[in-house]
């Protein structure tokens, strides 16, 4: 059968392609040669057909013969013959792959950063952190993706060497490639990028760390804390350091290598600094050394220590800032205090309520204005309790602090209604009558009436 009326039975779907090498009489090689002539034709349903055929032939050769059609092709035929290309995953077709990453059409050089991901080697690294630099969108994300798959002898090793050399935006491409892939062995380079002339680098290594980073890579990490010189990174620094600190599986000794530099610096600034990462790591062993700081002569210093209580994970510092909050005479350090204690308060599970209860009264009582008194309102909706209803529905009348009130309200309605629907209902019938806020009326009427779908539920539950 001639290979024109064998292109029309397969495009009509009549004869298969195992028939096709049969019905050729020489086997896999007349089905070869009829593939590349089908590609060097200009009818591009039919290239669909071939590329389909190629799927189901093996071997590099074939490959090659395949690559080396692949320029001459359209557009839409390049793409598809990329995919298969890379699916293949013969090491032949790598060199056309890299050069169709340079086509005219977008298209093409995505679907060849995408084949990169099959075929790529440690060669293609560089081309794939710079291609995902320079380009958006679908091109980018290939670019990306690839070089997050590339596998292979050399890649990982390959991608470290060249952040000594890479500009700016590859070398943030590299970095972030290195924690995508766990380079573990990439952490000492990334405490070098981390000091780098360009902020994005710098910012991009501070956050890989914390990934990367072990506990035996703390003292580093600390020192570099320490070195940082602008704001936004002493930010991530502080974030790196805690977030490391945390995989010290004993609890009580995370917070050693802050506590180990921390009488030697002297520097307000970086002393600060110290003091607020403690705060994020939320060692108690650190309580200490923070509490102590709160009587330094330098105002900065009691800020950063009240903004690292008020910061801490567990409601030990609860009994400090209530103090702070009724005692400090610097109205920054009260509102940082009644903030925070706010804030623990809702953490503070073990403490009995009516404590709770009391401390969220007193904390009103200090907030200096409708602000702050709105902060301890959305606070008190996370206690589920009837004392607390009762306190947040006194404020229902307040015009400054209606809205926060009506919130926690239908808040802790919600809570306790199962256990207390006499108290719940008669405080959400006073906000459905009262807000002038949609959202808050249709989920107090929810509460009280709920909907026919749910109703239709706990019937069906019960009758089975």
């Amino acid at each position: 059968m001639g290979n024109r009326l064998l292109i029309v039975l397969l495009s009509a779907g009549l004869v298969s392609f195992a028939g096709s090498v049969c019905l050729g009489a020489e086997g896999g090689n007349d089905a070869v040669s009829m593939v590349l002539e089908i590609l060097r034709g200009d009818d591009e349903e039919m290239h669909a057909v071939a590329i389909g055929m190629v799927k189901e032939m093996q071997g590099p050769e074939v490959t090659a013969a395949l690559a080396k059609e692949l320029p001459g092709l359209s557009a839409a035929s390049q793409v598809q013959l990329l995919a298969v290309l890379g699916d293949r995953g013969d090491a032949v077709a790598l060199g056309a792959v890299v050069e169709a990453t340079k086509a005219g059409d977008g298209s093409v050089r995505a679907a060849a950063l995408r084949a990169l991901g099959q075929l790529g080697d440690a060669s293609t690294a560089v081309l794939l952190a710079e291609a995902a630099a320079d380009s958006k969108g679908d091109e980018c994300k290939a670019a990306r993706e690839s070089l997050y798959r590339l596998r292979g002898e050399g890649v990982d090793e390959a991608i470290i060497a060249a952040l000594g050399k890479a500009e700016s935006k590859s070398k943030v491409e590299l970095i972030t490639s290195l924690g995508q892939r766990n380079v573990r062995s990439g952490v000492a380079s990334l405490l070098e990028t981390a000091k780098d002339s360009d902020r994005k680098v710098r910012i991009e290594s501070f956050k890989v760390l914390s990934g990367l980073g072990l506990p035996k890579d703390l003292p580093a990490l600390v020192d570099l804390l320490v070195g940082v010189k602008s704001d936004s990174d002493r930010t991530e620094a502080e974030k790196t350091v805690a977030a490391v600190a945390h995989k010290i599986e004993k609890k009580d000794s995370q917070a050693a290598a802050v506590l180990a530099k921390l009488p030697s610096v002297k520097d307000v600034k970086v002393r600060s600094s110290l003091l607020v990462t403690l705060g994020r790591i939320g060692d108690n062993s650190g309580l200490g050394a923070v509490r102590k700081e709160l009587k330094s002569e330098e105002a900065a210093i009691q800020t950063a220590a009240i903004r690292a209580l008020s910061s801490w994970p567990s409601p030990e510092p609860v009994p400090d800032l209530l103090k702070l909050s009724r005692e400090s005479k610097v109205q920054l350090h009260q509102i940082l205090a009644l903030r925070g204690l706010v804030r623990l308060l809702g953490v503070d599970e073990k403490r009995p309520a009516a404590e709770r209860i009391a401390m969220y009264k007193e904390a009103m009582g200090l907030a200096p204005n409708a602000m702050e008194k709105r902060r301890v309102l959305s606070g008190l909706g996370g206690m589920p309790n009837l004392d607390s209803l009762a306190m947040a529905s006194d404020y229902l009348g307040d015009k400054d602090l209606c809205r926060e009130a009506e919130v926690a309200v239908v808040t802790i309605a919600g809570g306790i209604q199962d256990a207390h629907p006499k108290e719940s209902g008669e405080a959400l019938k006073k906000v459905i009558a009262q807000t002038k806020s949609d959202s808050v009326r249709e989920q107090a009427q929810e509460l009280l009436n709920p909907s026919k779908d749910k109703d239709d539920e706990g019937e069906e539950s019960a009758s089975q």
